[in-house]
């Protein structure tokens, strides 16, 4: 299975003052590739790196961070997104990775014995 981490792609676009909570900033910061489900899970997760109890955390969708920063704590939440890629990353490396190889692994072993019971098969009829 080809894994490639995943990391943050260009600088973080602030998009304007948040609607809900002027105090706010939206800020968006994509990621490359595209992140997988479990990957995902584990980023969002509080406790996949400390975090101040004021911070907003951060919401993913897709390949975007949406972030919520108030007007000077923008370098510090950007911070906390790379904090909590990188522990994805290792959370999927250790945790996730060797699980989807294993089962990789087994689908091509179950095809492999497949197509030689096909040829064991084949074989034999042509003995007939």
């Amino acid at each position: 299975m080809a894994w490639t981490r995943i990391v943050r792609s260009g600088k973080p676009r602030v998009k304007g003052i948040n609607s809900q909570y002027s105090g706010l900033l939206d800020v968006e910061v994509d990621l490359k590739p595209t992140p997988s489900r479990e990957w995902a899970d584990f980023f969002s997760q509080p406790f996949a790196v400390p975090t101040k109890l004021s911070m907003h955390p951060p919401q993913l969708s897709g390949s975007t961070v949406l972030l919520m920063p108030p007007d000077g704590e923008l370098d510090a939440y950007v911070a906390n997104v790379d904090a909590r890629i990188a522990a994805a990353n290792d959370f999927f490396e250790a945790q996730v990775l060797p699980h989807l190889k294993a089962a990789e692994a087994r689908a091509q072993e179950d095809k492999a014995s497949e197509q030689t019971r096909v040829a064991e098969a084949r074989r034999k009829a042509e003995e007939l």
